[in-house]
C-alpha cells in the first residue's frame, strides 16, 4: 500500500498545507502531515469526543492546523485494529480527514495532484487508444520496438506521464498508479495496455485514487502500527483488509460517476472529492 513512512508531522499552529504547495500547480500533497504528537504518546488514550474541541474548530477555520490533530484518528485506528471492525476503522478515516487534514474540501485541495495525476493517467491511456497524437505514436513505436514485460511497459506508462520528481509525494502517486496497473492485469492477464476499453481506463483512475488514500492512511496513522508493535504479518493482513474497504467505496462512488461520461481529468477530481466526503462521515 505504498512506501511512505510513517510521520510525525508538523506541530500545532501550522498550515495545514506547507509553503512548498503552489495553489496553481496543484502538488500531490502535504509534505508534513501529522499531529506532532512526542514519541511517548500512548495510542487510544485520547478521548475521541476531542475531535470537536472548540480551538480545533476556530484554528481550522483560520486555515491553521490544531495540536495533535491526527491522534484522534491514531487512537480509533488503535480500536480497529484491537478488533473494534469496520466501524472503528471508519472513525479513524473520518477524524483523518476533518480534524487532521481540515475537512473534505481542504483535504481535496491538499491532494489535488492525485486527482490531476490520475486523470493525466487515464487521458493518456485514452490517446494511446486513439493512436492519432504524434508524441504519444513516438511513445508508442518506442516501447514496442523493446518488447518489454507487463510490469515494464506499466513503469514506462508511468514515467511518461508523471515524471520523477524527486517528491516524495510524488513517488507515493507514482507507486499507487503502478500497482493500479498491476491490479488491471490481475483482473485480465491478457489485457492490451494499447488498447483498453472505457471501463478499464476508469479502473485504472479509480485504482489510483483507492491506492493513495491508502498510501495517506499509511502516513497519516501508520505510527499507530509502530507503537502497537503488531508484526510484519499481521501489519500487512490489517493493510489488506483497509484496502479492501477503501477500494470497494471507492469503486461504489466510481459506479455512480462513470454514467456522466466526463472527461478523465474530471472524472478523476469528482471521484476524489466524493470519495473524501464519504470517508469524512
Amino acid at each position: 500500500m505504498g512506501t511512505s513512512t510513517s510521520s510525525g508531522g508538523g506541530k500545532g499552529g501550522s498550515p495545514f498545507d506547507p509553503e512548498w504547495l503552489d495553489p496553481g500547480a496543484g502538488g500531490v500533497g502535504d509534505a508534513g502531515p501529522g499531529d506532532g504528537a512526542p514519541d511517548g504518546e500512548e495510542v487510544g488514550s485520547h478521548d475521541p469526543a476531542a475531535d470537536g474541541d472548540a480551538d480545533g474548530d476556530a484554528a481550522q477555520e483560520q486555515g491553521v492546523a490544531p495540536d495533535r490533530r491526527f491522534m484522534p484518528a491514531r487512537a480509533k485506528l488503535g480500536k480497529y485494529l484491537s478488533g473494534g471492525g469496520r466501524e472503528a476503522l471508519r472513525g479513524a478515516a473520518s477524524s483523518m480527514i476533518n480534524k487532521g487534514m481540515g475537512g473534505a474540501g481542504r483535504a481535496s485541495s491538499t491532494m489535488r495532484g492525485v486527482a490531476q495525476g490520475a486523470g493525466r493517467l487515464g487521458a493518456f491511456l485514452e490517446a494511446v487508444r486513439a493512436g492519432t497524437d504524434p508524441q504519444v505514436i513516438d511513445w508508442i513505436q518506442r516501447v514496442r520496438g523493446q518488447n518489454l514485460s507487463a510490469s515494464d511497459l506499466a513503469l514506462e506508462l508511468i514515467k511518461e506521464v508523471m515524471p520523477d520528481t524527486g517528491s516524495v509525494d510524488d513517488e507515493s502517486l507514482r507507486n499507487a498508479a503502478a500497482d493500479a496497473l498491476a491490479q488491471l492485469y490481475e483482473q485480465d492477464p491478457s489485457v492490451d495496455i494499447f488498447h483498453l476499453n472505457d471501463q478499464q481506463i476508469t479502473s485504472v483512475i479509480g485504482f489510483t485514487i483507492a491506492n493513495e488514500v491508502c498510501n495517506r492512511m499509511d502516513l497519516q496513522l501508520g505510527q499507530t502500527y509502530e507503537k502497537l508493535r503488531y508484526s510484519a504479518v499481521q501489519i500487512q493482513q490489517f493493510r489488506n483488509d483497509i484496502k479492501e474497504w477503501v477500494h470497494a467505496e471507492v469503486q461504489r462512488i466510481m459506479d455512480g460517476l462513470v454514467v456522466q461520461r466526463v472527461d478523465p481529468l474530471t472524472l478523476a477530481q469528482s471521484v476524489l472529492q466524493t470519495a473524501l466526503e464519504v470517508f469524512a462521515e
